[in-house]
């Protein structure tokens, strides 16, 4: 799409209908696009060209949904940034990236003066709770060597033809920023809808961070398609709830916790018939949760996806059956078709393609994968190789095509010549009544080379003695898993890390497998 041809793209789409709700707000498209415009008019005033990284931290918000309209439409490239980041972690991002400019919520004006001065970038503040005129307040503007360190970055940010920037987890090291453009944000939103479908009619609950695709890539499938976007500040169950129960939603963006916490809130209630599509992403889903959502008559549709392919590679649609395993068990982490224009293969280690059944690395190709990582050569190297993108993820093909995840390659432990799957362990471990959550990773075996451990967030309801249930857990698990298998020892936590989005961070519990 050319530069300057998104927000009028966008307001032809969606005309008069509500595009952002939030709270008792609501703008129109027509609405939208005027907010949209007033940022380009600011910003381009203050010197904002094509190329230029606009680094944002802020929640939610109406005209944060305009800035980022804005920012897509006049080809200048959107950094999100976590809000839990420490001072340290903002600072290399915005170094690193070349950020022009930083813009804040009001709350965080003092912080981001202090650290806009240290970088050298223009700070912009957004109108008070995130409301009022589209314009900004400017406190600093680059200039001499940095303004010309800008014009450098610039350039090749404009040749690269970005749009996004997002922070990868950083699992195999130190953080990288995955480079997408408009055109694979748009690539990934139509493949979505040619799978399971769009309308201008469709609502959006919008309860994941903006600093993460899965949030980002429904303000452009809801644009795409003129529908509009329930807006929230973070996810709350009541309030997720209630508005699920009001009719006024027919579809959602959850990951496993998420909807765990709707079902534990909501009982045996079952699901409203307004509620038509809850993309399921953010790692493996239990197979007892989905089975009771599936009971229940939740519209699931369990996701695989990936920051570096725009969001979604593969989706299994809602109420479809999930295949059987050769056991005869229904297969509920498998049956994931793959996006529209998107390729799946299967790779051994030496990138050989491997026949369907067989496990092996998952590849993904097609119009939705990232341009690269940002001046990180090496890293997108080893990660796009002939127009592969190898994620890193441990799975099969059935001989349909339909993808059955596994586990995540850096998250396996290869423990006396065997593979370790920790999505294997935790499963078991969470299928037993007095165990609410459980991760597993590796720790160091000199015998073994490593043997996984487990940490467990127990129902403290049971009203047992904890040695107990631990040896009651590692007698469970003696009895469903082969002995390499079983977890060397059970720790009981009273919460597992997790990211914003509820992704289990193995890496923080190998930590604690190290003390």
């Amino acid at each position: 799409m050319k530069v300057g041809a998104w927000i009028d793209s966008v307001e032809r789409v969606g005309g008069d209908r509500d595009a952002i709700r939030m709270d008792t707000r609501s703008v129109n498209y027509a609405e939208l696009a005027d907010l949209s415009r007033a940022f380009v008019r600011e910003l381009t005033s203050q010197g904002a060209a094509q190329g230029d990284v606009i680094a944002v931290l802020a929640p939610p918000s109406i005209v944060g949904v305009a800035l980022i309209h804005a920012i897509l439409d006049r080809g200048w490239v959107l950094l999100p940034l976590n809000a839990r980041l420490t001072a340290a972690e903002r600072r290399e991002a915005l170094e690193s990236s070349g950020a022009r400019f930083l813009v804040v919520a009001p709350a965080e004006r003092d912080s981001g003066q202090a650290l806009a001065r240290e970088v050298g970038c223009g700070l912009w503040v957004l109108g008070a709770d995130g409301w009022g005129d589209a314009t900004v307040e400017v406190r600093l503007t680059p200039s001499g060597a940095r303004a010309a360190d800008f014009d450098e970055r610039r350039n090749r940010r404009r040749s690269e033809e970005a749009a996004l920037l997002l922070r990868t987890s950083g699992t195999s090291g130190r953080p990288k920023s995955a480079i997408l453009g408009l055109d694979q944000l748009i690539a990934s939103a139509v493949g979505s809808a040619e799978l399971l479908g769009s309308a201008a009619t469709d609502r959006w609950l919008l309860c994941m961070p903006l600093f993460h695709i899965g949030g980002l890539s429904i303000l452009i499938r809801a644009a795409l398609a003129g529908a509009t976007v329930d807006l929230e500040k973070r996810f709350d169950e009541e309030r997720v709830v209630a508005k699920i129960e009001s009719g006024s939603i027919t579809r959602v963006s959850f990951v496993a916790t998420m909807l765990e916490r709707v079902l534990a809130l909501r009982g045996d209630q079952r699901a409203p018939e307004s509620l038509e599509l809850i993309l399921l992403g953010g790692g493996p889903a239990r197979a007892d949760l989905l089975e009771r959502a599936e009971r229940l008559g939740y519209p699931v549709a369990p996701t695989y996806g990936l920051t570096e392919a725009a969001s979604q590679v593969a989706t299994r649609p809602p109420r479809s059956t999930p295949p059987r395993l050769g056991t005869g068990e229904v297969d509920r982490s498998g049956g994931l078709e793959a996006l529209g224009g998107v390729a799946l293969r299967i790779v051994d280690d030496a990138g050989q393609v491997l026949p369907p059944e067989q496990e092996g690395l998952i590849e993904v190709n097609g119009p939705t994968v990232m341009r690269g990582y940002l001046d990180d050569p090496d890293a997108t190297a080893r990660t796009l190789r002939g127009g592969w993108l190898s994620t890193g993820d441990i799975g099969r093909l059935s001989p349909a095509g339909h993808l059955r995840v596994i586990d995540r390659r850096t998250d396996l432990i290869l423990s006396g010549g065997e593979n370790v799957y920790p999505a294997e362990i935790e499963s078991v471990l969470e299928s037993h009544p007095t165990v609410l959550e459980a991760g597993v990773v590796g720790i160091p075996d000199e015998r073994f080379g490593a043997r996984p451990v487990a940490y467990v967030v127990l129902d403290d309801s049971a009203g047992r003695e904890v040695d107990n249930r631990i040896e009651v857990l590692a007698g469970y698990c003696r009895e469903r898993l082969a002995a390499f298998k079983c977890p060397v020892r059970i720790e009981v936590v009273s919460a597992l890390p997790r990211n914003a989005t509820g992704k289990l961070l193995r890496r923080a519990l190998g930590r604690h497998g190290q003390n």
